[in-house]
């Protein structure tokens, strides 16, 4: 009997390793799987580094653009320029991207399993390189820049009062990103506050804020005017869907603004050291300005890099909100670095 005993007890003894150990797994998965997913259906810009790690990292608010002042408009005419499906295409230059690093750079797109877009624009000359660019994405958190920049030129107009004050309602409330929501109803927001706050902090609280406020018909009518076919937002949805042509005609526009006014300084500026930038992850030692985005559906990083030449760089792949499509977006963007690094050395010697 005592063997029998001993034996039974033992069984028992695995049975509950067992259990604990399947539940171990079960409780890792799910913390796992909350940190890549919102509690919003319908965007998730949970962040794959937090405030802490950036700050060990040196990010915040290290970087300047300065000013702008006296430099050119630019007048690149993004919306009209011609790209192959499913091809990488350089236009406007007669550069041409070496046979190893094109190669490199298929064999990041066609092994990721998944859409993925990238598109670079020499804010310099003009010269452009794109793969499937106007191929539609989730935003995320990127029509934050788009959103915020028509509120920062109209405040710049004065039309809106930067020290509007602006109350934070239940109605507002939003899960994702962002410091409001740890704020009571009824906290007093100026303007000026909820525009640094979405772009530095990627609050959503701050930007449906904004959004309900000041509506979307002026919005989608800067849209309009600049040629964008992607990020129109109704009265209802502050999220909407990007392109990558669509976005880099956003950032011209950022970047002129920034020539033209000092509001567009400190807009750029900000925007410069936004907490969540994946260029500064991959080159942190490059200036940058950057709207990233990471939703249910995509991960999306958008902005300027501020190298030899300036240029926009707009990447997006859409696995899903999860470490494979964050992996992507960090793969194209050291992959547009390196075809710029090839156009500089190629201008350099012409």
């Amino acid at each position: 009997m005592k063997v029998k005993d001993g034996a039974n007890m033992r069984k028992r003894s695995f049975v509950i390793i067992a259990f604990l150990l399947l539940l171990t797994t079960i409780i890792s998965l799910s913390l796992y799987s909350i940190k890549f997913s919102s509690a919003n259906s319908c965007v998730d810009d949970t962040p794959l580094l937090n405030k802490t790690d950036f700050d060990s990292l040196n990010y915040m608010d290290t970087f300047d653009v300065s000013d702008f002042s006296g430099s050119t408009v630019n007048t690149i005419d993004i919306p009209s320029k011609e790209y192959i499906s499913n091809v990488i295409t350089v236009r406007d230059s007669d550069f041409q991207i070496s046979d190893e690093l094109l190669n490199q750079v298929y064999g990041i797109i066609n092994s990721y399993g998944a859409s993925n877009s990238f598109y670079i624009v020499s804010l310099e000359d003009g010269m452009s390189v794109g793969y499937n660019v106007d191929r539609a994405y989730e935003t995320a958190s990127s029509i934050k820049a788009p959103f915020a920049l028509y509120v920062s030129q109209e405040v710049a107009k004065g039309n809106i009062d930067p020290e509007q004050k602006i109350v934070y309602k239940e109605r507002f409330y939003n899960p994702g990103t962002g410091i409001i929501k740890r704020s009571s109803f009824g906290t007093e927001y100026s303007v000026r506050q909820l525009l640094y706050y979405t772009i530095h902090e990627s609050d959503n609280i701050a930007h449906e804020m904004l959004h309900k406020t000041f509506g979307v018909g002026g919005y989608n009518q800067m849209l309009r005017n600049l040629g964008t076919k992607q990020l129109y937002l109704t009265s209802g949805n502050p999220w909407g869907f990007m392109s990558p042509r669509s976005s880099a005609i956003i950032w011209q526009e950022i970047y002129n603004y920034a020539i033209l006014e000092s509001e567009g300084v400190n807009f750029l500026n900000i925007l410069s050291n936004a907490k969540y930038n994946y260029f500064k992850e991959v080159f942190p030692n490059i200036e940058s300005a950057s709207k990233t985005g990471f939703a249910k559906k995509d991960v999306v990083e958008t902005g300027i890099v501020f190298g030899e030449r300036p240029y926009i760089a707009i990447c997006v792949a859409n696995k899903g909100g999860n470490i494979g499509a964050y992996t992507q977006v960090v793969k194209l963007i050291k992959a547009m670095n390196d075809i710029m690094t090839e156009y500089n050395t190629y201008m350099d010697n012409k």
